[in-house]
């Protein structure tokens, strides 16, 4: 349930483990009151005794903070009022940093969170986080986990860490232009080709787009081709190491990305797309600008407020697929994470809270219906989701749920890659858009850089899709 706002934004980035220069300045704050992990209590039975977590709510604000408590703190406590669970808020831009300083003093909060799963294997790799295999099978997590979150929370085959949150990848369109001109969804390359066509011959701009105020944005775009275009399949290959990212199939998914820049079917073309901010971009696909629009499923938190200025209304579709024989899929990422630090000295209210976290659907749709934030990849039932959330974001996640159990599901960059080769991707995406960089250089940059991460065991467990799926 907890989460931060526009995860892919702050995980895009992937905060990675904090340089020598780095830590100095975040030590004291880290460690200021920080003692040994909780405090000695019940093992079996009911939980009671200390239990600290360190947070960081989705605003900072008094009503992010109100919130945060109402569902991932209270619920718990009113449930195993013997456990007093200290929740101690930081900063969402520190909170990484201090949590990797203070687990490597032995010191830092029981409950361990960060903003993506990277973060969260160094710890493991580092035995900073205690196995949760025995607990997680007593309790049958792969029961109410779904199955690719249940993968994922796995580290070199023992359980370690909980997803909190997820998102996926979309084809948001202007319903309201596309009823005026009635137009339905793409849903394969050749109809994106007509509609995009079509789409020019009035004027529109098939797809909004702009990344000047967050430049590793293209990433989304590069995640969502290398699905569509090269196949989930492919994309599994390439992280399990079967396959090189040099692979043809990749030249295609980028060529193909780069093809519809060059003909300005994205944001107008690469010059307008480096140059056009959020508010510009949002506003042109709301007033009918621009007719298509892929992001994320965060775009559900900022979208409605300028199609209500514009008078209009949008919708989502799953992406289409753009090659013959590739299935329409849904990329997935996770949000944050939680795990439990080794040296606590409560391990089983830890445990407990978890299992607690991950079965509470009650309140986890309470705050997705109050604040927005992402629910957790658990199963469910479309008559568990309240009538206040958005129908559009409850028929996302009933979908999601649905491709899940079918195996029909796919990669993101900030989500599935190590941290170098999604580094990589990230400081290059953008050359070859704009011609600095060719396809083929790129890819064997890629795919050096993802083999220095396969040797430091850094790319997180690789989910099944499709019939690798169990």
């Amino acid at each position: 349930m907890p989460r931060t706002s526009n995860t892919a934004r702050s995980s895009a980035s992937r905060v990675r483990l904090v340089r020598a220069g780095a830590i100095a300045a975040a030590v004291a704050v880290a460690l200021a009151g920080c003692t040994s992990a909780g405090s000695k209590a019940s093992t079996t039975g009911e939980p009671s005794g200390q239990l600290s977590y360190w947070y960081a709510p989705p605003t900072p604000d008094a009503a992010g903070v109100a919130n945060f408590i109402k569902f991932n703190i209270t619920p718990y406590q009113e449930k195993y009022p013997k456990v007093d669970l200290q929740a101690v808020q930081r900063d969402v831009n520190t909170l990484d940093q201090q949590v990797q300083v203070a687990l490597a003093a032995g010191k830092g909060p029981d409950i361990v969170t960060s903003s993506g799963i990277s973060n969260q294997m160094a710890y493991a790799n580092a035995k900073y986080l205690k196995d949760l295999s025995s607990f997680a099978d007593a309790n049958k997590w792969s029961d109410t986990l779904l199955p690719w979150a249940n993968e994922m929370s796995k580290v070199n085959g023992k359980t370690m860490v909980l997803p909190q949150g997820y998102e996926t990848l979309l084809l948001y369109y202007n319903k309201t232009l596309f009823e005026k001109n009635g137009w339905t969804p793409p849903t394969n390359q050749q109809e994106v080709e007509d509609l995009a066509a079509k789409m020019e011959a009035k004027g529109i701009t098939p797809f909004a787009a702009g990344n000047s105020d967050f430049p590793h944005g293209t990433g989304w775009l590069v995640s969502a081709f290398l699905n569509d275009v090269a196949g989930p399949t492919k994309v599994h290959d390439a992280l399990t190491g079967k396959i090189d990212f040099t692979d043809p199939a990749f030249a295609d998914a980028i060529n193909r990305l780069k093809s519809y820049f060059d003909k300005g079917w994205f944001g107008g073309g690469v010059k307008k797309y480096f140059a056009t901010t959020d508010p510009q971009k949002y506003t042109q696909f709301a007033s009918g600008q621009a007719g298509m629009y892929i992001s994320g499923s965060w775009e559900f938190m900022t979208l409605p407020e300028y199609f209500k200025k514009a008078n209009s209304e949008f919708d989502w579709a799953p992406l289409p697929s753009l090659a013959d024989g590739i299935p329409i899929t849904y990329p997935l990422s996770i949000g944050n994470v939680l795990s439990l630090n080794k040296n606590t000295k409560n391990a089983h209210a830890g445990e407990t809270y978890f299992d607690w976290n991950l079965k509470d659907t009650k309140s986890m749709w309470g705050q997705v219906a109050a604040t927005g934030a992402d629910a957790m990849p658990v199963k469910f039932s479309a008559s568990d989701i309240p009538s206040t959330v958005d129908p559009r974001i409850a028929r996302q996640y009933t979908e999601l749920a649905k491709a899940s159990e079918k195996g029909a599901v796919g990669y993101t960059t900030w989500t599935s890659w190590g941290d170098r080769s999604h580094a990589y991707m990230n400081d290059n995406n953008d050359r070859v858009l704009n011609g600095d960089l060719s396809t083929s250089d790129y890819l064997k940059g890629l795919s050096a850089a993802f083999k220095d991460d396969l040797k430091k065991g850094t790319v997180p467990t690789v989910y099944s899709t499709g019939s690798s799926a169990g």
